[in-house]
């Protein structure tokens, strides 16, 4: 939460009179009237806090989420159940878990940080992958609506109809009918592109995603006497490598979404 939303949070106010009145009834005997200044500050010192640690979490999150919090977000679409862009989300989101759990596992600080560098990437990542498969969503609802299959039949009607026209004027209306078709099926092949486009990205990001996890598995399977062995240098060569793809693969997806 930001600043303004933990001041306004009740809890945090009660935890701070509760705070500042259990501060006040034990100084209360040995302070007399300067108790009550001291419980006050008391009370002061565990609201700041509270706000403080609130929203430098909320703060966190958001970014561990992938998330610009200068940027205004789109209103997108949670992906349907069944859809492929649904399935690519939850397998992303599935091996940043996995590093997850892996990034508190080495007592080596080597280990630890090489894996938890590779997991602060992972999350902006899996924040792209949600934003993707927002927009294949929205793509997908665009081409339901123009009927693409209803849209070829009724071009394929209208162009026999023309054929048997011999009013000049009739035609003419056809005519412009055929066009203003012809720019819908222009559109919703362009909305096709895109779609696939996007899904291949989101692929990508993904499975980049779990060979990230597969090796920080790896790595830490090595355990802290193995940090400076061969093997060890040619994992996390393998991770440096992978991560950088999988950075451009982002990259490049962000910049179609840029587009669109």
């Amino acid at each position: 939460m930001t600043v303004r939303d933990e001041l306004r949070d009740p809890w945090g106010w009660l935890v701070a009179g509760v705070s500042g009145g259990l501060g006040w009834a034990v100084l209360a005997t040995p302070l007399g009237p300067a108790a009550v200044a001291v419980g006050a500050g008391i009370g002061a010192a565990v609201l700041a806090t509270k706000v403080a640690v609130g929203a430098a979490r909320g703060g966190h999150d958001s970014a561990a989420a992938g998330i610009d919090r200068d940027r205004p977000r789109d209103r997108l679409p949670e992906a349907p159940r069944g859809t492929i862009q649904r399935e690519l989300q939850a397998r992303a989101v599935a091996a940043v878990d996995r590093l997850t759990d892996l990034a508190d596992r080495p007592s080596d600080r080597w280990i630890a940080g090489e894996v938890q560098s590779v997991l602060t990437e992972s999350r902006r990542v899996v924040g792209s992958v949600r934003e993707m498969a927002g927009r294949v969503t929205v793509l997908d609802n665009s081409i339901a609506a123009a009927r693409p299959e209803a849209l070829t039949r009724e071009m394929a009607e209208l162009q026999a109809r023309m054929a048997r026209t011999t009013d000049p004027n009739v035609r003419s209306e056809q005519e412009r009918t055929l066009a203003a078709l012809d720019a819908q099926a222009d559109s919703v092949d362009r909305l096709l592109r895109r779609r696939d486009t996007l899904l291949a990205q989101m692929q990508a990001a993904t499975v980049g995603l779990e060979g990230l996890a597969a090796r920080a598995g790896e790595l830490v399977a090595l355990g802290p006497a193995s940090h400076d062995t061969d093997e060890a240098t040619r994992i996390v060569t393998d991770l440096t490598s992978s991560l950088d793809g999988v950075r451009a693969g982002v990259e490049e997806a962000r910049q179609i979404l840029r587009d669109l």
